[in-house]
């Protein structure tokens, strides 16, 4: 599908794109850092984006330019490993993003890039078979699907949805209920293998009309959002053993990513791990007003009913900065979300830190 850049090319360009990186990074010295290398902090969700047209006009797959970009901005924020994913796609979206296309890239930086997989292999089964449909051979293609990622050294199983917004003409709306059977199956499969699940889910309590910016920002967005936090409950229930970690916690889309829920379930399914993310907001949101549910105010410290989350449940929050790392002048600009998630993490007293940006990711993921 893709034509890839050769292996010479690739490494001319990137002895030249690090040597240039090293020298902005002289440049932004007094830019303050998350931390420095004891502290180990460990991002649980970025995305590499390395398909871009060619010369010729034909699409170029090369995410290793990506991956050196990454590199540079861990260690502007001292960031010692990531976990990077493909987005989760769904059934018939035409796609050539899937974690083989990031293995690559990922063991050039062995031991600071890792491996989650199964937004590119799994959630399209999910999405594109009917809940009341899932036969034998269907079940038996996703175990499989799903023990050849477990074999390829993954770390954990995602990018997954219950619900994705399309945001744009040119996004995706993707979802299936959480209590879909190959869920259900993926959450015995990775309470089989220690490897947790990645969820993306714009949450819903009850059944509610679609906001009305969302209306006007994608077609594929449905009139009104049925209820999922009910079956997110079921799969939580289904196998304890099974963590899954519900990402980009901070980024509410719908009005209904309260504090007050997340309370609820985290002391309801003690294997429920929560990933903050922070993104940039554009110019002139909220009026001047912090918007409802975000996690810090407009001069950047945290709002004091999340902090009081956090210290309540310590070594249940986990960082997740979910930004797209492409290639200047080559891929797209994608929405800022690594700098501002990280600058946060700055906020919190030492010990929340250390649980935070550090200790609770090498737990879940097993990465101690």
């Amino acid at each position: 599908m893709f034509a890839r850049a050769s292996s010479g090319r690739r490494d001319i360009r990137r002895t030249a794109r690090v040597a240039a990186l090293v020298a902005a990074v002289a440049l932004w010295g007094a830019w303050p850092a998350a931390g420095t290398g004891p502290d180990g902090y460990i991002d649980t969700h970025m995305h590499l984006d390395g398909i871009y047209r060619s010369g010729s006009g034909g699409p170029v797959a090369d995410y290793g330019p990506a991956a050196d970009n990454l590199i540079a901005a861990m260690d502007r924020r001292g960031v010692e490993r990531a976990l990077v994913m493909p987005p989760p796609q769904g059934e018939g979206q035409k796609r050539g993003y899937d974690y083989h296309d990031l293995e690559e890239a990922v063991a050039r930086y062995q031991g600071r890039l890792l491996l989650v997989a199964g937004g590119g292999a799994l959630n399209p089964l999910i999405e594109g078979t009917d809940a009341a449909r899932v036969t034998a051979a269907v079940r038996a293609r996703f175990e499989r699907e799903a023990e050849a990622i477990a074999r390829a050294g993954a770390v954990g199983f995602g990018e997954t949805t219950v619900l994705h917004l399309c945001m744009n003409p040119k996004h995706h709306y993707v979802a299936a209920p959480a209590d879909h059977p190959l869920f259900l199956l993926l959450a015995d499969i990775a309470a089989r293998h220690g490897m947790p699940i990645d969820v993306h889910m714009d949450a819903v309590p009850r059944d509610m009309p679609l906001p009305p910016r969302l209306a006007g920002a994608c077609a594929a967005n449905p009139a009104t959002l049925a209820a999922n936090i009910p079956a997110f409950e079921r799969l939580l229930a289904h196998n304890r053993e099974a963590r899954i970690v519900w990402q980009h916690i901070g980024w509410d889309n719908t009005g209904q990513l309260m504090p007050a829920l997340l309370r609820r379930l985290l002391a309801a399914h003690g294997n429920l791990d929560l990933a903050l993310r922070m993104p940039v907001l554009p110019p002139g949101a909220g009026g001047g007003r912090t918007p409802p549910n975000r996690i810090t105010d407009m001069d950047g410290g945290i709002r004091s009913e999340w902090l009081d989350l956090m210290r309540d449940f310590p070594d249940r929050f986990i960082i997740g900065a979910d930004e797209f790392i492409g290639i200047p002048g080559r891929t797209p600009r994608r929405p800022k979300s690594f700098d501002a998630t990280w600058r946060m993490l700055q906020e919190l007293p030492a010990d929340l830190r250390h649980s935070i940006g550090t200790a609770n990711a090498a737990r879940i993921y097993g990465l101690d």
